[in-house]
């Protein structure tokens, strides 16, 4: 047989076929691979950046004034909406637009306080729009007090007990007991004080919208009140005091007190300074510093000359007496004042003198001194007479504080904490309430400011100007340590 045949038989039959396996290969460079690595590397450090950023910037002043300038836009929206055609709410509408501009440009000149600030001022005016609030019906404001203070809103029947700063409308009444008394801010920039045992009505808060006069009157059904007029208002506006017998005007400032007998239905009117004007029945009457008017069913009208108040010398304002072996001596001395035959002193443990440590209205010399008196902080004022039992003002508020040597840490580093819970402005006007520690000396633009034993604090402040006004606040413990802030706030009249 031949072997090629049969090798070409073989050929006829059907071979099995191996897989087939294709390989692809591609040639990579040590530079594409750490170019790679680098541009990884690079995207991942910029995203980390990014994070980074973020959460530095989540709580930041900018971050923070971003916000309040947003939710100030937000509001001025809704709040320019709510007050068209309402001549009464477009002022107040108006104003919050004037502040969130100007919060836009402090932000741009990358002043994030101060944009904050006034972003956070035009947001209190737009949301009293939202509220339905406008320049006529302004509130007015209890601010502080003492003791049993209570208050009865219009048209209600039941008295409340307060329990902080409380806004007051025209109709509401405020009490106070015997022990108690309290302060009232007005948007005209008025402040008065309640006496104890008296009773005041709100009778009228208006200002009319295109002469800008303002007009607040107040009623007192009995006892009294001293005020404290602004000068700050245009021509024509007017703080009136009303009794059933008299009404007492006053035009600018100055400072006064009423007070009426409801028995008798008498009214006592006596100025300190400025001028005011005493409106009885049929006749006008108008009395100048260091004049009293008593105005008395049946008997008339008396006019009477005041002595004047007497300066205070010693101790100075906030001075410490250190109980170092029992409790320390404390001298008194104030300016002697010529008429007077004697002086009434009033020492006092709360500013405004609703409950007294000592009431001696016999005190024949210009000064006194009082033994064992306990540890706190002490108020104390005083009164000139003149022959005749004829009382004058008092004098200027002065405090001290009798303290022990363990109140003294020289060590001590650590500066005071100061909080400040409201920052409201009125007007031309700041109301400031908040916290530090008990026995700091706080003050406010140079003000000496009272804290009380618990470590609160109230202040209203005067604004010196119109626009931005910047307020600092320090205050400094007993070892000398200081905390300080600035705040700024922006004055704008309607």
């Amino acid at each position: 047989m031949d072997g090629r045949s049969g090798t070409g038989g073989g050929k006829g039959m059907r071979r099995k076929e191996a897989p087939q396996i294709l390989l692809d290969w591609a040639t990579i460079s040590y530079r594409s691979i750490l170019r790679t690595v680098v541009l990884v590397v690079l995207a991942g450090a910029l995203g980390g950046l990014f994070v980074f950023l973020k959460a530095s910037l989540r709580g930041s002043p900018e971050e923070l004034a971003l916000l309040d300038i947003g939710r100030a836009e937000r509001l001025q929206r809704e709040a320019a909406t709510a007050a068209a055609g309402d001549p009464t709410r477009t002022p107040v509408a108006d104003r919050a637009g004037r502040l969130l501009t100007e919060a836009r440009l402090s932000f741009d000149r990358k002043a994030f306080p101060e944009a904050r600030a006034a972003a956070q001022q035009s947001q209190a005016f737009s949301e009293k729009v939202l509220e339905g609030q406008g320049v006529d019906t302004f509130a007015a404001r209890i601010f502080k007090y003492e003791g049993d203070v209570k208050v009865k809103r219009s048209r209600e029947f039941v008295w409340e007990s307060l329990s902080g700063n409380t806004a007051l409308r025209v109709g509401d009444q405020i009490k106070t007991a015997s022990s108690g008394s309290a302060q009232v801010i007005y948007f005209d920039g008025t402040i008065t004080t309640i006496k104890p045992g008296s009773l005041l009505e709100i009778r009228e808060l208006s200002e009319d919208p295109a002469t800008k006069v303002r007009r607040v009157q107040e009623k007192v059904n009995w006892g009294g009140v001293s005020a404290s007029t602004s000068g700050g208002n245009v021509a024509g506006s007017v703080h009136e005091v009303a009794t059933e017998s008299a009404t007492t005007r006053s035009f600018s400032r100055a400072q006064f007190e009423v007070d009426y007998n409801a028995e008798s239905r008498a009214t006592r009117t006596e100025v300190q300074s400025g001028t005011t004007e005493v409106r009885t029945a049929g006749a006008t009457h108008t009395l100048k510093p260091l004049e009293r008017i008593d105005v008395t069913t049946g008997r008339g009208v008396t006019r009477t000359t005041l002595p004047p108040a007497p300066a205070l010398l010693d101790p100075m304002d906030s001075r410490v007496f250190l109980a170092t072996s029992g409790t320390p001596d404390v001298s008194l001395r104030w300016a002697q004042v010529v008429p007077a035959g004697r002086y009434r002193l009033q020492l006092s443990r709360s500013s405004l003198f609703s409950a007294l440590v000592l009431d001696k209205p016999d005190v024949h010399s210009s000064s006194v001194r009082i033994p064992g008196l306990p540890e706190g902080t002490y108020y104390w004022r005083v009164a000139a007479l003149k022959d005749g039992g004829v009382e004058g003002a008092f004098s200027e508020i002065r405090r001290f504080k009798v303290a022990g040597k363990r109140d003294v840490n020289q060590d001590d580093r650590t500066p005071p904490a100061l909080e400040l819970s409201q920052f409201l402005p009125s007007g031309h006007l700041v109301i400031i309430n908040g916290r530090t520690e008990p026995g700091t000396l706080l003050t406010v633009e140079g003000q000496s400011i009272d804290v009380y034993d618990d470590g609160t604090f109230n202040a209203v402040i005067r604004m010196k100007r119109e626009g931005k006004n910047d307020i600092e606040i320090v205050a400094q413990d007993s070892s000398g340590n200081e905390t300080r802030q600035r705040r700024s706030v922006y004055v704008d009249t309607y």
